[in-house]
């Protein structure tokens, strides 16, 4: 039976969604818009239009990477709520950014963020390489992709409802606000993308996908704390291995060739440097696998080396991002050696702090793409630059600061909203025995239970630790 506050949260949302169903339909009707017909091709070539479009596919088809990997390592009880999250994500991450997001991020500019494109109202007319619709697919799978993370890092213990509105806050402006600062100007050059005219370089969305989502997955993290059980009562840390290796290993390997459409295609062109990118992606991934082999076997006794291995190869991928346009093949090598080695370290270091990260998001998406961001002047040749690479270093510096920043301040605000109006976590009941799509709104914080439930099994955290 639900608790009266979930009871009342449910009533409440129940008539903002209704609200919300009657006000699209009606602005729908009142201003339907234009389609998406296209008044020419003019300076389009269509080669360019074909290898973005190709690329966004492949970005899509890292959604199914994701839902595979994170399938794998959750527990079995949890497994169906994980697999569905990553569908549910991509549906909220899409409306939320069509509606809003895209305008935000690359509608025309008044300093802070975009002021037009919403609803795709525009959109046509507007044109880079590429035709504006293919644009905007390609930055979509983009923006999923970013969402997607926090749901790895979250799961087993977030509500359905909380993570539904964390999600819409990043598809509605978290990620799209960052977005503007350093790509702001990639659809429309006169706008005032600040991070990019400082020189800030992230050419594939090292800090704009993966850092902004795995910063996002930190604060969550804090906030909720670790999940029943992770940690012993002497502070140890009990082991999970995951319950089904062959299905994450799939799910690395499915995000290993959509992240050749993710660098590959952010050259919104198909140019010379495309294949380049490709290979450095490629050559990076294989370094961090091996890097993080290494690593476990060597020095940490193997602890977990089925993950790390996965982990590394994505840490690899993550690290050559921001700079896989420009960094050199044998640079791509280092940095995924030691991305890998800073995955291992990282993972541990977090267990070893409480910091319970269900699947590796912050050491890989976070920790790499610090790494990949901060050092990529030095992987590269000088000439690239037009300035000294200190200054480079300087700047890469400051991006990255208020990419956490930002990410850090604003998951917080909204996190705290949702915490102080429905809960965060769901009753330890449904976080022991698991959670459906069903049971993932409700099964908000009911202290009563939970005290008697407390009382029977004193393995069970105290109330007072869940407000």
């Amino acid at each position: 039976m639900l608790s009266t506050r979930a009871a009342r949260v449910r009533r409440l949302a129940a008539m903002g969604f209704t609200a919300l169903l009657f006000l699209v339909a009606a602005l729908a009707m009142w201003k339907p818009g234009a389609q998406l017909a296209l008044p020419s091709m003019d300076g389009i070539q269509p080669v360019d239009e074909l290898w973005v479009l190709i690329s966004a596919c492949l970005v899509f088809l890292m959604q199914a990477g994701f839902l595979a990997y994170e399938a794998g390592m959750a527990r079995p009880v949890h497994a169906g709520l994980v697999a569905m999250l990553n569908v549910v994500d991509w549906a909220i991450s899409s409306l939320a950014f069509f509606l809003v997001g895209f305008g935000v991020m690359f509608g025309s500019s008044n300093g802070l963020m975009g002021l037009d494109l919403f609803a795709l109202d525009g959109i046509s007319e507007m044109n880079t390489t590429v035709t504006g619709p293919t644009f905007f697919l390609f930055q979509l799978a983009f923006a999923g992709t970013a969402i997607t993370l926090v749901s790895g890092a979250l799961v087993e213990r977030i509500t359905l409802l909380a993570y539904s509105t964390l999600a819409v806050a990043i598809g509605l402006f978290i990620y799209p606000v960052y977005g503007h600062w350093v790509w702001g100007n990639a659809l429309n050059p006169d706008n005032n993308a600040w991070l990019a005219e400082l020189g800030f370089h992230d050419f594939a969305g090292g800090s704009v996908v993966h850092l902004l989502g795995a910063t996002a997955a930190f604060v969550g993290i804090v906030m909720m704390g670790p999940r029943i059980g992770r940690f012993a009562a002497d502070g140890s840390v009990k082991t999970w291995e995951a319950p089904n290796i062959g299905i994450t290993a799939l799910g690395t390997l499915i995000l290993w060739f959509g992240w050749w459409g993710f660098n590959g295609g952010s050259h919104l062109a198909y140019n010379r440097s495309v294949a380049g990118t490709i290979v450095v992606t490629n050559l990076a991934a294989v370094a961090g696998l091996v890097g993080a082999g290494l690593t476990a076997y060597l020095l940490q006794g193997r602890w977990a080396m089925n993950t790390k291995l996965m982990g590394g190869a994505l840490g690899g991928l993550i690290a050559i991002t921001p700079g896989s346009d420009v960094v050199t093949p044998i640079g791509a090598v280092a940095m995924g050696l030691v991305a890998g080695w800073i995955y291992c370290v990282g993972h541990d270091w977090l267990l070893r702090l409480k910091v319970d990260d269900a699947f590796g998001v912050i050491p890989a998406h976070g920790f790499c793409a610090i790494w990949g961001l901060m050092t990529l002047p030095l992987f590269t040749p000088s000439s690239v630059w037009d300035r000294p690479v200190t200054e480079q270093l300087l700047v890469q510096g400051i991006g990255t600061f208020v990419c956490i920043a930002w990410a850090g301040i604003t998951t917080f605000a909204v996190l705290f909203a949702v915490r102080a109006f429905a809960g965060l976590r769901a009753s330890p009941l449904a976080e022991i025995h698991g959670m459906d799509l069903e049971q993932g709104a409700t099964f908000l914080w009911n202290k009563r239970a939970a005290d008697a439930r407390d009382a029977d099994d004193p393995t069970l955290v105290s109330a007072s630790s869940w407000e």
